[in-house]
């Protein structure tokens, strides 16, 4: 039986104890019908005014200020037109638009009034046929008091007034630990945690939240569940919210916590951590897996229509008996490819999502292992260099060719021709412009090792061209005492990165199979390279997203592996655009202890999967956040190999 954590979603409280055991998880859509996509309108009409030429609006900047329990602000708009060469008022006979919802409404006499919980930057548009003229209204939004939730309980009633020194008494200093310094979030993602220690003497807490248009100030007790030491903060939904959306694509929110005694005696301050909100929310649905119990496909919809993270697929859905594990999605979230058996098998299970049946009954005729599909959703690409015996897998050396199969039928439809390469870990691109291209780690086809833990390998690339694939291209090449593996191609089709992993127990020589400490499987020095398929962006370290967090120690090893890009490309800001990028590592989700291991060869601590931003044209440099541990997973238990669709397909059953 498989544990789900799941959070309560809503205004309730979201950190629930039942029969003694903490339940954690998360919802990623907007609460309180906010939303940084399109906004409402008012109920004037847009038709064309005869004669018009040009509107304007005024104030064309404006700010409001609200605060919690507060009474809503208004701002009247007045908007004029040039009519057959002469400026008329027309602020009634114009329609009025707004680029998101959940901040302010409009009527359709121009009044902007505040609404809901939040603050945020709107955008006005005034709109007659094909004439518009747009206005930015900045609403400020302030909170001060109790947190609403269950670390609220318990707060005196003049919590602020115990706050109020600006001196600083180090030896009562919290210390924060989660999430990371400089983190991006998604607007839509809740359920964060913020973990400190609470420093000497401390009782009473203000967890401040500092925006470009906000200011959250939550006075809270200490919450310690089983088995942690130190504080775990879940913050009430609604006041996350408000600093979330409030603050999407407007930059950094200062984090800090302050500490005290219920008499106000002195106050220590936290150094101060950074936050960013993209601008877009993050949608579709992300399948991974997960290894407790028998084995799963577990699976998450971004857009709101599950509360917790449900298993999929489990060898209920092969024959009963064999697990599944790694899978590919096609795009459209309609089709998914998974091996099953674990090393060495590789048969393979085809399933139809939309109608949740096998497409064809398992297993195919072809063994495969480490799917990809294209763009189109009608192929896949795999690949199958083990030797499968009854009793698993044994090492082969020798040439892999990349099989192109049928996405409905299941069948091997061509085969590609590697010159004599070894292809492991085939990625094909996703971008509907340009070339079709997979990607592949390029293994030593000399040595005898299986496809899960392959040596030496380099990253190599092949293209489409009128329907005829090219030969092999080397991107990153290989090297003695490194394994670079798992390519993922970027939804632009250009950007790539992939893992490295160096060997720390001896150089091996060509021919010979990795070590347990660089063969590709729970490498404790696996770490993400960045660059790009042109040749326009040398490979780097993803520095930031491979750094550890204050629960680390300062330990760098940390199984940053099988990395996987979110099939969208968003908004940072209005100027900048934003890629999500998914890992699993084995490193520490702040003071919640790690899950146990699946391999203990090189780890004691299990993984748990991380999502990071990264900025696809800073224009050199690292162009990646911190990362944050995505909070709907059973952090119970070992999780990886998070692969994403666009849609999230319910299907029947």
């Amino acid at each position: 039986m498989i544990k789900t954590l799941s959070f309560v979603c809503g205004a309730s409280p979201l950190l629930t104890v039942a029969a003694g055991v903490v339940v954690l998880g998360c919802s990623f859509s907007p609460p309180n019908g906010q939303s940084t996509g399109a906004g409402g309108s008012s109920p004037g009409g847009t038709h064309p005014i005869p004669g018009l030429t040009s509107l304007s609006i005024t104030p064309a900047s404006a700010t409001l200020s609200v605060t919690s329990g507060g009474p809503a602000k208004s701002q009247q708009y007045k908007v004029t037109g040039v009519v057959n060469g002469a400026t008329e008022d027309l602020t009634t006979q114009v329609g009025y638009s707004l680029n998101r919802s959940g901040v302010v409404s409009i009527s359709a006499s121009g009044l902007a009034a505040t609404v809901g919980s939040s603050g945020g930057v709107v955008v006005i548009t005034a709109t007659a046929g094909s004439v518009s003229a747009t206005a930015t209204l900045t609403v400020d939004y302030a909170f001060s008091g109790a947190d609403p939730g269950p670390a609220g309980k318990g707060v005196p009633s003049n919590a602020s007034t115990l706050f109020t020194t600006t001196t600083n008494d180090m030896s009562r200093a919290p210390q924060l630990v989660y999430p990371n310094d400089n983190v991006l979030f998604p607007p839509n993602v809740t359920g964060v945690e913020i973990h400190f220690m609470p420093g000497a003497n401390n009782t009473l807490f203000e967890v401040s939240f500092q925006g470009p248009v906000s200011t959250i100030n939550a006075f809270i007790r200490c919450t310690t569940p089983s088995g942690i030491t130190g504080c775990i903060y879940l913050p009430d939904p609604t006041l996350w919210s408000a600093v979330a959306f409030s603050n999407a694509g407007q930059g950094k929110v200062t984090l800090t916590v302050r500490g005290t005694d219920d008499s106000g005696s002195s106050v220590g301050d936290s150094a101060a951590f950074h936050l960013t909100f993209s601008h877009d929310p993050i949608e579709g649905a992300l399948y991974y897996w997960t290894t407790s119990g028998q084995s799963a496909i577990m699976r998450w919809d971004f857009g709101g229509s599950t509360t917790t993270a449900v298993s999929y697929l489990t060898p209920a859905n092969t024959d009963g008996s064999t697990c599944v594990g790694c899978h590919a999605l096609a795009p459209d979230g309609s089709k998914l490819v998974a091996s099953a058996g674990g090393q060495g098998d590789g048969r393979l299970l085809l399933w139809d999502v939309a109608n949740n049946k096998a497409l064809q009954p398992f297993p195919l005729a072809q063994r495969s292992q480490f799917e990809s599909w294209n763009a189109a959703g009608t192929q896949f690409v795999g690949m199958y260099g083990d030797n499968a015996g009854p009793s698993g897998s044994a090492p082969k050396a020798g040439p892999v060719n990349l099989m192109i199969f049928d996405g409905t039928m299941g069948t091997v439809a061509s085969t590609i021709d590697l010159g004599g390469l070894r292809a492991d870990h085939p990625d094909w691109s996703k971008n509907t412009s340009g070339p079709d291209t997979i990607a592949f780690t390029s293994v030593d086809a000399v040595a005898a090792t299986t496809d899960q833990r392959p040596a030496t390998g380099g990253i190599d690339f092949i293209q489409e061209t009128g329907g005829v694939w090219g030969m092999p291209q080397m991107l990153v090449p290989s090297q003695l005492g490194k394994n670079r593996y798992y390519p993922a191609i970027a939804p632009d089709g250009n950007l790539l990165v992939y893992d490295e992993s160096t060997c720390t127990s001896g150089t091996p020589t060509a021919g010979q199979p990795a070590d347990a400490s660089c063969d590709a499987d729970t490498d404790l020095t696996a770490t993400i390279f960045f660059t790009s398929l042109t040749g326009t962006t040398a490979p780097i370290p993803l520095t930031n997203a491979n750094s550890p967090g204050v629960a680390d120690m300062g330990a760098t090893a940390l199984t940053n592996s099988f990395p996987k890009w979110a099939p969208f490309i968003e908004q940072l800001d209005e100027q900048s655009q934003i890629l999500w990028l998914t890992f699993s590592s084995t490193r520490q989700y702040g003071l919640r202890p790690p899950p146990p291991t699946a391999d203990s060869r090189q780890t004691n601590n299990g993984t748990l999967i991380w999502m990071v931003g990264v900025q696809p044209a800073i224009g050199g440099g690292d162009p990646s956040f911190t990362a944050f541990c995505l909070p709907f997973q059973d952090i119970t238990t070992s999780n990886h190999i998070a692969q994403w669709t666009k849609e999230f397909i319910q299907g029947p059953g």
